[in-house]
């Protein structure tokens, strides 16, 4: 899924210097092995994904403890009001399409979705 939004992201134009990348992890976990996993899968160094690490609780039974566990990646796109519009435009024209396809009267399309 990573891998598919940042070729749609590159595909609409976005450039790699407004990329970032944060990978989400507890702190029990392998920090550093983690970061190389996430820098591998997005192509990038390992020194251009930050890290936001989460309090580690020993009362609570994690599932994810294996050789496998990596975190989350987060991946924001810096300077994005724009595309946000944009994206938004897209959807009402998708969404009054659809509309229209099945016969719909009554629908209206505002700038913050159907209503």
């Amino acid at each position: 899924m990573i891998r598919l939004f940042l070729a749609w992201a590159r595909l609409i134009g976005i450039a790699d210097d407004r990329l970032l990348f944060r990978v989400q992890i507890h702190q029990s976990g392998e920090v550093a092995a983690a970061v190389r996993f996430w820098a591998d899968v997005v192509g990038v160094p390992a020194d251009a994904v930050r890290t936001t690490l989460k309090r580690h609780n020993p009362t609570t039974i994690r599932k994810n403890t294996a050789d496998d566990y990596h975190g989350c990646l987060c991946v924001y796109i810096r300077r994005s009001a724009e595309l946000n519009l944009r994206i938004a435009g897209w959807f009402e024209g998708i969404a009054e399409g659809a509309v229209r396809m099945v016969g719909g009267d009554t629908v209206e399309v505002q700038r913050s979705g159907v209503v």
